[in-house]
């Protein structure tokens, strides 16, 4: 199989050009929006229909939507979904009174892939409509949920791993790059960005979908309880904090310290009764005495970890850890892990960067947030360069 950088769309194209060879070719059908039908399977939310509608009432253009024919003569549609809701809308005002839409009706077909080990996985006229959705919406719409983001990845993953156990395929690199950059069109620090987003509560996704907090940002938060994400999304809500990365994890950080000042409160608490059931008891020297097996353990007092060291030793590796795949060279997999760890460190901060030049009001700050972001972009592509080599 060729190598491609096109993506998704790109990989159903090919696999499903033998078995769709000898079809009719496909033309634009104009149907009723009647027997038109919602996907049952479409996970993709109806956003922005009234901006839409009002565009095909000032233009009457509507893309064609795609479709696919049922036993009963109606049509599910495979994209189109915000289109038919544009026009339903504009009918129901009495704006528009044409009910036929254009439509391409796509023959349902089954995808079979013949693997390395001899096996062949089939993916059957369900599983093919659902990569055809997928497909296109991933082209369609600039903006997309935390939780759609989530779902498109869970779904393209057993695809993925069919494509790239594929007979004639070649060399191979790493899954997760070839899933990353050959199937969704995006990087594999990007790709683990987005897997640790499942570990947000729904509150702090819907931030981000509002756009009150950034996905780098949020990331910060993934390694917080479910009660500590709510409480901190709540005081960047209020405007306690604001949500950047630094806020948020210093945020972190005041949370180990209440942790500390309870246990070292339950502490104290404890000992005053441990001291009243022992009262009688005479104290002898040793009882302040550091055991034999700790005393081995002695630092220069300058050298000594502060209270908070393992906490801002966490917070410094936040995200960045992961589980190695595979130890064929140890040496190439530990070099892997330090630049994918530094895009994911670069794209922090580039994200950042622009963020806040998009949001600062000072004219001054703001083209030094551009600055800096250009900086980092130019870092960024920059290693790139040096992966790819």
């Amino acid at each position: 199989m060729k190598e491609h950088n096109s993506g998704l769309g790109s990989f159903l194209n090919e696999v499903t050009q033998t078995s769709e060879k000898n079809l009719p070719e496909e033309k634009i059908t104009y149907i009723d929006i009647d027997d038109l039908e919602s996907n049952p399977k479409n996970f993709y939310g109806l956003r922005d229909v009234e901006a839409l509608a009002g565009l095909i009432a000032v233009s009457h253009l509507i893309e064609p939507l795609t479709v696919s024919k049922k036993d009963d003569g109606k049509y599910i549609i495979i994209s189109g979904h915000r289109r038919r809701a544009a026009v339903q809308k504009l009918l129901e005002d009495g704006v528009y009174n044409e009910r036929k839409l254009p439509c391409i009706i796509k023959s349902r077909t089954k995808i079979q892939i013949e693997q390395e080990n001899g096996e062949t996985i089939e993916f059957d006229e369900d599983a093919v409509e659902m990569l055809n959705l997928i497909a296109s919406n991933r082209g369609q719409r600039e903006e997309r949920t935390i939780d759609e983001k989530l779902q498109e990845v869970k779904y393209l993953e057993k695809f993925a791993k069919a494509i790239y156990n594929h007979k004639d395929r070649g060399t191979r690199g790493r899954f997760r790059n070839f899933f990353a950059e050959e199937i969704l069109n995006i990087s594999k620090s990007q790709l683990q960005r987005i897997n640790s987003l499942e570990k947000l509560t729904e509150n702090v996704k819907k931030a981000i979908d509002d756009k009150k907090l950034s996905e780098s940002a949020a990331i910060e938060m993934t390694n917080m309880s479910s009660e500590e994400q709510e409480k901190c999304l709540e005081k960047i809500l209020s405007g306690e904090i604001k949500g950047t990365i630094q806020d948020i994890q210093a945020q972190k950080m005041t949370e180990v310290e209440d942790a500390d000042s309870f246990s070292e409160e339950n502490s104290d608490v404890t000992s005053e009764q441990d001291s009243h059931v022992e009262k009688n008891e005479e104290k002898t020297e040793t009882e302040n005495q550091v055991p034999d097996s700790e005393s081995k353990l002695t630092y220069p007092k300058n050298l000594l970890p502060e209270k908070n060291s393992t906490a801002e030793i966490k917070v410094a590796v936040g995200t960045i850890i992961d589980v190695p795949e595979e130890f064929g060279d140890p040496q190439k997999e530990a070099e892997d892990w330090f630049s994918r760890s530094r895009m994911a460190s670069y794209e922090s901060l580039y994200e950042e960067a622009k963020r806040f030049s998009e949001e600062e009001t000072d004219e001054l700050k703001a083209a030094q947030w551009g600055i800096r972001a250009s900086v980092a972009l130019y870092h960024i592509e920059e290693l790139k360069i040096q992966q790819n080599n």
